[in-house]
């Protein structure tokens, strides 16, 4: 993190990236030694936010770039047969079926096109590491063998491609339960002229995280000491139940992911057990993200689940924006994969009435809006939703 300081991209960005090029150095040598369920390191992650606001596509390359020179690292498009193939060349070449996608348009890998659409069924059949594929293949290539799999994701999409493409037969097949959906809308601050010296600081990046990751190879399986296992029982033992769908498809992994992220805390700060504070940050980042990424999946996929969400999310813009406001647009790059242009000048008018907000004229054109103390008032967004579905 300190490493991508000099860049405009989110913290979330920089320490998620960090997870990922953790994970893909360990390999699959690397793990917690869950009994009966072994938890790889292997990250699934997918930036998300609206074109050229967060440097998503500079966050994938660059964590791509600290990546050992032997690792598979597939940066451009790749059918679901040419993985295949990929891994069972691998295999064959080096006895494991590894490779890692760093990739920086998510559509270049979930396209529209019809032969790309079995791509998350793959990704979601690879996650967890099996030990043996086998498929029959081709008359070409004749039968696939893969040992070992261990297959790493990073990519980057904006949140309106992303709802229309991660539908619910993706979430209901396991993939959204895989990934970690990083939604951001804010770089960590404004750089006009970055220094030089990440140049330099590459290679001993680079060094340190091989290094690292080298001694947790040597360790191999992470086992979790004791107040961590009591701190890990207590939550997943008293965890709410969701009924919407993208939340209750992502819970039945989330003790995966908060495992797989104390891990990597544990190899970071050279622990290499899962201790009480590993845990419990695991926990609230992972929960966290699950929280955004709801914000963009969540309900039943119906508009008036989508409005609702609209919503709470534009409140808690203005809330954040205080005494000076925010101006028309700006709001609404923020939140128009939620709503359209129509839908949200109604919204706008809804909370001017409502006086949830004051609405101040621009000389040069254009409107600011700032908020109302009444709209901190959580019983106020039930009215409104009325109002906006009727």
């Amino acid at each position: 993190m300190e490493y991508m300081s000099n860049v405009e991209t989110p913290y979330a960005y920089d320490f998620w990236c960090a997870l990922w090029a953790i994970g893909v150095e360990c390999g699959r040598t690397v793990y917690v030694d869950r009994p009966s369920a072994p938890v790889f390191l292997n990250w699934y992650l997918i930036l998300a936010a609206e074109s050229g606001t967060t440097r998503k596509s500079t966050a994938v390359r660059a964590a791509s770039a600290l990546i050992s020179g032997d690792r598979e690292v597939l940066s451009g498009k790749t059918s679901p047969e040419s993985l295949e193939l990929i891994l069972h060349e691998c295999t064959r070449q080096r006895g494991t079926a590894t490779a890692h996608f760093a990739v920086p348009e998510l559509v270049t890998i979930l396209g529209r096109e019809g032969y790309m659409s079995t791509m998350p069924g793959l990704l979601t059949d690879l996650y967890d590491s099996p030990e043996l594929r086998r498929s029959p293949g081709t008359l070409k290539s004749g039968e696939i063998i893969q040992r070992d799999v261990y297959i790493t994701f990073l990519s980057a999409s904006t949140p309106s491609w992303l709802v229309t493409a991660i539908n619910p037969s993706v979430i209901e097949g396991g993939f959204t339960s895989r990934v970690m959906f990083i939604v951001e809308d804010a770089r960590k601050r404004s750089i006009p002229w970055p220094c030089n010296s990440r140049r330099t600081g590459q290679s001993t990046v680079q060094m340190v995280l091989q290094e690292t990751c080298t001694r947790a190879r040597g360790i191999g399986g992470l086992t979790i000491s004791q107040g961590g296992l009591r701190k890990f029982t207590k939550w997943y033992n008293n965890r709410p139940v969701s009924n919407d769908p993208f939340q209750s498809s992502f819970e039945a992994r989330e003790d995966d992911h908060v495992l797989k992220l104390a891990a990597c805390l544990a190899i970071n700060d050279g622990t290499l057990e899962l201790q009480t504070t590993h845990i419990t940050t695991g926990i609230k980042v992972i929960a966290d993200a699950k929280y955004k990424a709801s914000q963009l999946f969540g309900g039943s996929f119906s508009t008036g689940a989508r409005v609702g969400n609209a919503v709470t999310r534009v409140r808690e813009i203005l809330i954040s924006a205080g005494g000076d406001g925010i101006r028309h647009n700006a709001l609404y790059r923020r939140v128009n994969n939620r709503l359209d242009n129509t839908e949200f000048k109604l919204l706008m008018k809804i909370l001017h009435e409502s006086d949830l907000i004051q609405v101040f004229e621009v000389k040069n054109g254009g409107k600011i809006y700032r908020a109302t103390r009444n709209i901190e008032n959580f019983g106020i967004i039930s009215e409104v939703l009325a109002k906006v579905n009727a």
